[in-house]
């Protein structure tokens, strides 16, 4: 588990996907706490079946894919991980998403900065990056402001890669 001060950030596990899978009430039942009725976003519904298949054949890999737990309230209110685990020169890709009634309070750059924190301590992590739409301007400035900076534009889509010091 990773934590911060006000968000509890939690492996995404094979018996959690499989109640994700079943419906928000066993998946409630599992964690022992609210799920958001806007989670699971309908990008990431349709992720989870090839999760949950991952997860079947190597279920240490939930360490890469995770959920976001608001502690305040006890509420699931997004997800963030890794797209994989990383590659042989050690680079790692993440990406994340919040409920809207959850935007705009300053969670997605804490859950960001404290995973970036996670990923860069571990051996197997060199380097983090991420991509988004370059009309995601929100998603842009949560980048920035985690320490992440503008690598590339093409087509459509920014790359970053976090700053090292």
């Amino acid at each position: 588990m990773v934590e911060t001060q006000r968000l509890l950030i939690i492996s995404f596990t094979y018996e959690m996907v499989e109640a994700t899978l079943k419906g928000r009430s066993e998946l409630e039942k599992v964690l022992g706490c609210k799920v958001s009725e806007e989670w699971p976003s309908s990008t990431y519904a349709k992720r989870i079946p090839q999760k949950k298949e991952k997860l079947k054949q190597q279920p240490e890999t939930s360490i890469w894919s995770r959920i976001v737990i608001e502690k305040e309230s006890n509420t699931l209110i997004g997800e963030i991980g890794c797209k994989g685990g990383p590659n042989d020169k050690g680079v790692v890709e993440i990406g994340y998403g919040l409920v809207s009634k959850a935007r705009n309070k300053g969670y997605a750059t804490e859950m960001v900065s404290k995973l970036t924190e996670w990923l860069l301590e571990r051996p197997d992590v060199n380097k983090v990056t991420a991509e988004c739409l370059d009309t995601n301007i929100p998603s842009a400035r949560v980048l920035e402001k985690s320490g992440f900076h503008l690598i590339d534009h093409k087509d459509d889509m920014f790359f970053w890669g976090y700053k090292e010091n």
